[in-house]
């Protein structure tokens, strides 16, 4: 009969196990929605910094967008094209172009020789030619196919 006695357990004590472990569970429950949570608010930290630090650089970059187009509609932007891009001058003004020596061992043809065939055929003078034969001779220094 001792052993009886034993096994049976008092309503006292199956509710404080009860009790226990709904304490136990919901405590569980809490921390892990914690940790959750907690997670949650980390990566979103995160990446409130990551798009503070894009809104500032694009900020940065829109200034300077405005500072170029500022620059870019004045009349000094303007000048500055025209005499380093296009090379033009004012009146009264000389362009000086620098040239680059050439590289040691190549060879200098500053003399440019007229094509003999078409002009022999044709017996045109080289004060005749075609304009379009001129600015061939001008951009390749050589004359231009035999097709033409």
């Amino acid at each position: 009969m001792t052993r009886q006695a034993r096994r049976t357990r008092t309503p006292q004590s199956v509710l404080m196990y009860i009790i226990v472990v709904a304490i136990v569970a919901v405590s569980l429950f809490l921390m892990v929605d914690f940790g959750v949570r907690a997670a949650v608010l980390f990566r979103a930290k995160e990446e409130a910094h990551q798009l503070d630090y894009e809104i500032n650089r694009q900020l940065l970059i829109q200034e300077k967008l405005r500072a170029r187009l500022q620059y870019v509609q004045s009349t000094a932007y303007v000048e500055e094209v025209a005499h380093t891009r296009l090379k033009w001058t004012r009146p009264g003004e000389t362009l000086v172009v620098v040239v680059n020596p050439p590289a040691p061992g190549t060879a200098i043809h500053d003399e440019v020789t007229l094509p003999i065939s078409p002009s022999a055929e044709m017996n045109i003078a080289p004060a005749s030619m075609p304009p379009w034969m001129h600015w061939w001779l001008l951009l390749f220094k050589s004359p231009p196919p035999e097709i033409f």
